[in-house]
């Protein structure tokens, strides 16, 4: 029996709620709550470039989008989901088309993740393809975007604890598939945004 989106959002609350009450992270309730997200439309969020020019989800719709939330001063894991996605969407350039699909880092921690920094995260990884973008946002738009997207983050003493987490969305801003790791193989975000694509039916597990 399908999920309604009222059953999805008061599944995901009580994840949530659960995970909020744990103590320290816990990855399997965090995976849970993401999971819940499946299905669900994301919001049209307004968010700043590196350049600080105003971009709205709605402007990035029509298309596939793979979203993947990290913060700037991270020095390990987000670095090496950045290097993952680099490698995914080169495959996935080659296999399908450069302008078939879209790609948005947004940085989560809003006290922190200026356009500014933004900016020189992407130089960081070496990223500067026309299809991908890296934004940022208030706080408040923050924790709506990620209820949304279901992505996990809390503040911890090493600076956050997060789920290691790709989203991606299909043409009308819907969550579709979720992307688990900090190291993924390039075919687990290619062969979803194919059957987006192609409109095929893929026999990989969420």
């Amino acid at each position: 029996m399908a999920v309604t989106d009222e059953a999805a959002a008061a599944i995901a609350g009580i994840v949530k709620e659960l995970v909020q009450a744990s103590p320290g992270f816990d990855d399997a309730a965090a995976y849970k709550y993401s999971q819940a997200a499946i299905g669900r439309t994301v919001g049209d969020y307004s968010f700043r470039d590196r350049q600080g020019r105003t971009v709205t989800l709605a402007e990035l719709r029509d298309k596939p989008l793979i979203v993947s939330l990290i913060y700037t001063s991270c020095s390990q894991t987000c670095p090496v989901i950045s290097h993952s996605l680099i490698k995914a969407v080169e495959v996935a350039q080659k296999t399908i088309a450069l302008d078939a699909f879209r790609v948005v880092t947004i940085g989560f921690d809003a006290r922190v993740d200026s356009p500014e920094r933004m900016r020189i995260f992407a130089r960081q990884q070496g990223i500067s393809l026309p299809n991908w973008e890296f934004l940022s946002a208030d706080a408040a738009t923050i924790d709506r975007l990620s209820e949304d997207l279901g992505f996990i983050f809390f503040a911890s003493a090493k600076g956050f604890d997060h789920l290691a987490q790709v989203t991606i969305l299909d043409g009308a801003g819907k969550v579709f598939r979720q992307v688990y790791g900090d190291e993924f193989d390039p075919p687990l975000l290619v062969e979803p945004l194919k059957d987006l694509i192609f409109g095929r039916i893929s026999s990989l597990a969420s």
